[in-house]
């Protein structure tokens, strides 16, 4: 009899649970869909750094089953308090708790196995696109079909259940403590008010906004070149987000509440059209609600930061490449001579057609007048190529040619480590083979990483200055006609069996390999990093906004249902259809726009901050507010639908409303 009545009660409610059970199928079938990407071995071929994605997967997946499971509760929660009064009226009819509890829980289970069920095909469909991102942004021109296996279906049981049996057991809690009042007048219980004075909410008011400045000014003040490489940066950066969390949960507490004071002491303001009812009815809420605003704010800033920082990934992606690879195949060592390198262009002609060939000295400047202002302690001299050399490197690439005259000297340096000598008066003039050279100009664009080993700037001179200098290490650069791949560098590590013999502090010697770069492997490294970060954000803003968009579309429903005399006792003061909706679609701007605000305004304080250090890799300096607009954009095109679902579904309470008073006429 149960199973009739769970399953009969299940249906009639569907409209109700609509919006949930919706929420909950995508996000399971996105769980699916991960999962099932991940265990194709077809994927995790085409990049080796596609590896390390199950294991990042696993603890995003922790984070999500915790969002889901807070989402499934709040709902069930909902959904509970709606049918109190059902509930109140079995037990007159001697139906037992105990029979109740069961009748609860076989509805819930109904539907999770509903968004089960449906969420395979659906993750199934959602697999096949998320490979074909994958694909599209790793550059391969072919597409990897995804097949359904046992393990990753398993894994979504595995979730299901724990989800479940969590909520459920909170659900049986919550039962066992109410008495039969307590189901028939759970909905006119008087809603607590958060704050007993006006000057305790304004304190703490004052004191978050405090707290929320200190944070973003201790965020900001970590983001530069400066401090970011210190350990204690990531303490700071730490203590700056626990700060902001408490700001945010504190300003979420009280902001609505102290604007409504402020609204309902003004005559002029409360009185105009329909602020008085909006402001009263959104003020019952907005002082219970203070916890769960606070949580739906802290989903929304960490959807925002997941959608940023995607771009951002993407936006990075070139100068990535031409920082750790700007040429074809790039082989040096400080031992060997020039003659080994002929073995690793016969190794590359086999495969590739060889454009040309380029071999340059770094040479050792015992001085080390420069690498003073680097703090670096592992090496004790300048390295230093020769102008020739350098516009050679420079013309591979493209680039313009420098020009140097007697006694002057170029600096090329890494963006990030610009500041150590930018402003450094002491570098303008350098002593070099028992000559003064005057600084022309430092170069950042030119620079890469494996420009010498020592990796963070190289002194470029006239060629006749190096004359007597040591060599610090030799170069090979090979430019190909066709694109390489990460195959070509595979092929040179596996048959030249050339090693470096290294001594350690210890005085034991270890073998490793020449130092080897190769583009394609650089490109193939950098599109499996980009693919995995925007695909994994994406995953998680999208969850995050679906949940957060369907607790206040359910909120919002709840309101509809619990407070319909409130519409009633408006139609029957004369207020037609046209400003009854109006009304309500205020009431949905303020309830979803509320937990919206400081999110927007921290996110965008800590994109900015962080652009201090990613400005280096990007386009222009103001690129990351595209991004950030793209972001928003997003966002709001997925939050706009929940509200628009929010917006429909009330019309639909008011109408139903409306017809039922009717027919009691």
């Amino acid at each position: 009899m149960l199973g009739k009545l769970a399953v009969r009660n299940t249906k009639r409610s569907l409209k109700d649970y609509l919006i949930y059970l919706i929420t909950i199928t995508i996000s399971f079938s996105l769980i699916l869909a991960f999962h099932l990407v991940v265990a194709s071995d077809e994927v995790l071929k085409l990049s080796s750094g596609m590896g390390s994605f199950k294991n990042v997967l696993t603890f995003i997946n922790g984070m999500i089953v915790f969002v889901i499971c807070f989402l499934i509760n709040y709902t069930t929660r909902f959904m509970f308090e709606k049918r109190s009064k059902e509930l109140g009226t079995y037990m007159l009819l001697g139906i037992k708790k105990k029979s109740i509890a069961c009748l609860l829980v076989i509805e819930n289970i109904l539907l999770g196995a509903a968004a089960f069920v449906l969420a395979i095909p659906l993750g199934f469909a959602f697999s096949q696109f998320v490979s074909l991102v994958i694909v599209r942004l790793l550059g391969i021109p072919k597409v990897i079909f995804i097949s359904v296996s046992v393990g990753p279906i398993g894994f979504l049981a595995v979730y299901f259940l724990a989800i479940y049996v969590l909520v459920l057991l909170n659900l049986l809690r919550r039962i066992r403590k109410m008495t039969v009042h307590d189901f028939l007048y759970f909905e006119k219980q008087n809603e607590k008010k958060m704050f007993g004075s006006s000057r305790k909410r304004n304190i703490l008011f004052g004191v978050s906004v405090l707290i929320g400045v200190g944070a973003l000014f201790l965020w900001h003040s970590r983001c530069s070149f400066e401090k970011f490489g210190e350990q204690s940066t990531t303490t700071w950066l730490m203590v700056s987000i626990i700060l902001l969390i408490l700001s945010i949960y504190g300003i979420s507490a009280t902001c609505a509440d102290m604007l409504l004071s402020v609204l309902l002491k003004s005559k002029k303001m409360k009185y105009r059209r329909d602020h008085l009812f909006v402001a009263r009815t959104f003020a019952s809420k907005v002082r219970t609600m203070s916890f769960t605003f606070g949580t739906l704010s802290m989903l929304i800033l960490l959807s925002l930061l997941c959608l940023n920082f995607s771009s951002i990934n993407k936006g990075v992606y070139r100068t990535s490449i031409e920082l750790n690879a700007p040429y074809d195949v790039e082989v040096f060592d400080w031992t060997q001579p020039f003659d080994d390198f002929n073995e690793y262009v016969r190794v590359i002609d086999e495969d590739y057609t060889i454009n040309k060939i380029m071999m340059y000295n770094v040479y050792k400047e015992p001085g080390h007048q420069i690498q003073n202002y680097y703090d670096v302690q592992f090496y004790d001299y300048d390295p230093v190529m020769k102008l020739s050399d350098y516009n050679q490197c420079l013309a591979l690439r493209n680039m313009d040619p420098i020009d140097l005259k007697d006694h002057e000297y170029f600096l090329v340096t890494n963006r990030q480590l610009l500041y150590k000598v930018e402003n450094n008066e002491a570098v303008q003039r350098i002593r070099f083979a028992g000559e003064e050279l005057h600084l022309k100009g430092i170069d950042t664009k030119s620079y890469w990483y494996n420009m010498n080993n020592t990796g963070r700037f190289t002194v470029i001179v006239p060629d006749a200055y190096v004359q007597g200098l040591e060599i610090a290490e030799p170069h090979l650069i090979v430019d190909t006609v066709e694109e390489t791949t990460s195959e070509l560098e595979e092929k040179i590590r596996t048959e030249l069996k050339h090693f470096l013999v290294v001594t350690d502090e210890n005085g034991e010697q270890t073998q490793e390999y020449y130092r080897v770069n190769v583009r394609g492997t650089a490109i193939e490294e950098q599109n499996s990093m980009t693919a995995m970060m925007a695909s994994i954000c994406l995953y998680i803003a999208f969850i995050l906004i679906s949940a957060v968009g369907t607790i206040l579309a359910v909120q919002s429903l709840s309101d509809a249902a619990k407070y319909t005399y409130r519409y009633q006792t408006l139609r029957r003061l004369g207020v037609n259809d046209r400003s009854l909706f109006r009304t309500v679609r205020k009431q949905l701007w303020i309830l979803f726009g509320v937990p919206v605000i400081c999110p927007v305004i921290s996110s965008f304080s800590m994109l900015t901050s962080v652009n201090h250090v990613y400005q280096v890799m990007l386009e222009s300096r103001f690129s990351y507010l595209f991004y950030f607009i793209g972001g928003l954009a997003i966002f709001f095109l997925i939050y706009g639908i929940y509200w628009m679902a929010a917006y429909i579904g009330f019309k639909r309470n008011i109408s139903e409303e409306r017809s039922n008073e009717n027919w009691d006429y």
